[in-house]
Formats: C-alpha cells, structure tokens, sequence
C-alpha cells in the first residue's frame, strides 16, 4: 500500500509535549512583565509622596485659604453688630447677647462646612489617585508592556502632585 506515512505516536507525544513546554515558558515570561510592570507602578505611586502627610498639606492649604477669610468675616461682622446695637441703646441687653451667640453659631456651622469640604476634596483626591493607578495597572494588563504602563503612571503621578484645592473666596 503506498499511503503517506504518519508520524509515530510518540513524536505527536513529543511535540505536544515540547508545545506545552513552550507554552509555560511564556506563561511564565507573561507573568514576569505583569509582576515587574506591577511592582514599578506601585513603587511610583508610593514614592510619589501620597501619604498622610501630602493628603494633610493639600487640606491644610485649603483651610488656610478660607479659615482666615471667615475670621476676617466674623470679626467685621461681630463689630456691626456691636456698633448697631450701641447706636440703639441695647448693648448691654439680652439682645445684644442673643445677637452676638447667632454670629457665633453661624461661625461654627460656616467653619464646620469649610472644614467638612476640605475632607471631600481630600477624599477625592484619594479617590483620583487610586484611580489613575488602577488605570495604569488596567493598561498593564491589557498591554502587557510594563515600560508603556510604567510611563503612564509616571505621568499620573506627576499630575497627581501638582493637585492644588479648589481656593475660591467665600461669600459674605
């Protein structure tokens, strides 16, 4: 009979032998670049000064900002009323101390909101940086290149740091 010859079973054997082989080799070169692009990315972000004291030096600038306008606030109004209630004669009335209470009750609730915002703007912050992190290992994963994910986390985290609160002026 003159048909072709088939491969013995054990070179089939040792050739899906040698694929599988071949295919843990790169399974394993796989896993190396993710742990590698891993580990660089969060060596980025932790060396990037997100700690404790960054978080409280971005709310420390933005209480610094409106804290003393709202001093500089209570204190003119406290002398409006002061000078309003002396031209009506009810200084030293019970007025005049419910009066001055109300201005020192609506110090501690404005102090109280701007305290309050701050936390959320540091949340956020929190918030935006786990996020351009996860964005970077997401891109780690589905690239596979800890060189491109690693850049991207590096411009990330160069963003990051500039971060500066939200200093508006407050209103009267």
């Amino acid at each position: 009979m003159g048909g072709k010859s088939r491969p013995a079973n054990s070179e089939m054997v040792a050739f899906e032998r040698q694929q599988a082989k071949e295919a843990r080799q790169k399974e394993e070169e796989r896993k190396a670049r993710l742990e590698q692009g891993k580990a660089s990315i969060d060596a980025l972000f932790a060396g990037g000064g997100f700690d404790e004291p960054f978080y409280n030096k971005y709310k420390q600038a933005s209480l610094g900002y409106t804290l003393p306008q709202l001093e500089d606030q209570y204190q003119k109004q406290r002398e409006q009323t002061t000078y309003d209630l002396a031209r009506a004669g009810l200084l030293r009335s019970t007025s005049a101390g419910q009066a001055q209470a109300d201005i020192e009750a609506q110090k501690l609730a404005q102090e109280a909101a701007l305290r309050s915002r701050a936390d959320q703007e540091v949340a956020n912050l929190r918030q935006n940086i786990s996020g351009q992190q996860s964005a970077a290992l997401s891109q780690l994963y589905a690239t596979e290149d800890p060189q491109i994910a690693a850049n991207t986390a590096i411009q990330s985290v160069q963003q990051a740091q500039l971060s500066q609160p939200n200093l508006s002026p407050l209103g009267e």
